[in-house]
């Protein structure tokens, strides 16, 4: 599946954060999802994702990423929307759930990448 993100994870959660994940992204086009998590709401962290190295096939701007709830019967929650050029995208403390994010739009290019992914919850 061209484009997957590949999660693992690698090291140790980050400092009383519930849980966090670490991976890349390559190729991505438009409105790609992410893998899922579940994050149990057993703290207070808020839910982000950093993204470094990002880049395009041409002349990158920006990306906007959007989080989403997995809802198990009917249309899943959209949380909300953030464009930056690269760094951490913060939703806030989210309830309790299976979120994954989706690329919904970048400037410049037809493929998006970023060398480094962490997602923590």
């Amino acid at each position: 599946m061209t484009g997957a993100l590949l999660i693992g994870f690698v090291g140790s959660p980050a400092a009383h954060a519930e849980g966090h994940k670490t991976s890349y992204i390559k190729n991505w086009t438009q409105f790609t999802e992410s893998s899922r998590w579940t994050d149990r709401n057993t703290d207070s962290v808020k839910t982000k994702v950093k993204l470094s190295g990002c880049g395009t096939d041409s002349d990158f701007r920006f990306a906007t990423l959007t989080l989403y709830k997995d809802i198990s019967w009917g249309r899943d929650k959209k949380v909300k929307s953030i464009t930056h050029k690269c760094g951490t995208y913060t939703w806030g403390d989210v309830p309790q759930g299976k979120y994954y994010f989706t690329l919904d739009g970048f400037g410049g290019g037809g493929r998006f990448w970023a060398k480094k992914v962490v997602i923590s919850w």
